[in-house]
């Protein structure tokens, strides 16, 4: 006679062995179809039995300044390589569809629009504490990361990233120190700032050759352009030094002013004011730093003894041609590559009482 327990076990037998079975079909289903879904980002494909599906992740950039567009455009077409199903749009239709939201500091709507359970809302700003737009009260707690310049932002964007060459340029060094015939030079169009750039750059030509072009000077130089103009390159030839003065000076700011210099490989050297840590980034023996010196004085006698020695100027030209700057696509692609990691590892925060410190931090502690 079958005992109960014969029974029991049994039935445990014959729904394993029917589970097994299942699982197995389904592997071999799997198999034929070469498609696995994996939700974790760091796997990758092995070999062509397998096809990797990775999870989507989808960022939205809310009205965002013209001049990003083409950075997002490149950025669809490359994507990020730890990420790749991550997406950025600016649809505004998606809001309600994407995992985070950027919204650009000084285009801030004055309501902010309904917040989605577990959405991350991203405060992005490229401005100084002098200059950033401040959110309102309604936009108090609404925040959970912060996107700028500046090293101790949650997502890091600076104006341009300095690269060691590969191969060094070659240049008649001798050739392009005959042609410069000039000392200083500085261009601007905004003239009041808090640097007091102007008046700084005045001081240095009482004892140095300045020349001061666009609105804040005497001599015109075309429209303004962050890009490489005409007037930029034939500066450059004549010219020793080129003033890449900030409107602000603030820790880990500096601008396309001087990343270009090294982005377009032009024959000039340049002297910055500020920031202090400014050779945490900015390669050295490739620029001269105005806080360095203790007054004007003292600067333009070291740009004067640099300028009238050949070898001493050619050694900084040969500095700052082993560098080159990746360009702000690159610098973009990169910032969203790191937030999409974030999205990868299910990065979350209380944003409640977090957009407080986070103010604080980026706009204020400069």
């Amino acid at each position: 006679m079958i005992s109960r327990k014969h029974i029991t076990t049994f039935t445990i037998v014959l729904i394993t062995s029917a589970l097994a079975s299942l699982l197995w079909m389904n592997i071999l289903a799997l198999k034929d179809k070469k498609t696995m879904i994996i939700p974790m980002r760091n796997v990758s494909s092995r070999g062509d039995s397998v096809t990797v599906v990775y999870k989507k992740y989808k960022i939205l950039m809310y009205a965002g300044p013209s001049y990003l567009k083409p950075f997002i455009e490149n950025f669809k077409k490359t994507k990020c390589p730890s990420v790749p199903n991550c997406i950025i749009s600016e649809n505004l239709t998606e809001m309600h569809d994407s995992h985070a939201v950027i919204f650009h500091g000084e285009q801030l709507p004055g309501k902010p629009p309904d917040k989605p359970d577990r959405q991350l809302w991203v405060f992005h700003s490229m401005e100084t504490v002098h200059f950033i737009h401040k959110p309102n009260k309604l936009w108090d707690d609404k925040f959970d990361l912060t996107m700028s310049f500046r090293k101790n932002s949650d997502i890091v964007r600076p104006y341009g990233k300095i690269l060691r060459r590969e191969k060094e340029l070659k240049r008649n060094y001798s050739e392009v120190f005959r042609k410069k015939q000039y000392g200083g030079v500085w261009m601007s169009g905004h003239c009041q700032v808090p640097s007091r750039r102007k008046e700084f750059a005045q001081e240095i030509g009482k004892h140095m050759h300045v020349d001061l072009f666009g609105k804040c000077g005497t001599r015109p130089c075309g429209e303004r352009t962050t890009m490489l103009s005409e007037c930029l390159k034939n500066v450059s030839r004549v010219y020793k030094f080129y003033f890449s003065f900030e409107n602000t000076i603030c820790t880990d700011y500096t601008t396309e002013k001087l990343f270009n210099l090294y982005l377009y490989d032009l024959e000039i050297i340049p002297v910055v004011n500020g920031p202090a840590n400014a050779a945490d980034y900015l390669p050295k023996g490739t620029f001269v730093n105005a806080l360095e010196f203790p007054s004007a004085i003292e600067l333009a006698k070291k740009l004067l003894e640099s300028g009238s020695n050949e070898e001493q100027y050619t050694q900084f030209l040969k500095g700052k041609y082993n560098y080159y700057d990746a360009g702000k696509g690159v610098v973009f692609s990169e910032a969203t590559c790191q937030f999409c990691n974030k999205l990868g590892n299910n990065y979350t925060t209380n944003s409640q009482h977090y957009w407080t410190r986070m103010l604080k931090k980026v706009v204020e502690d400069t």
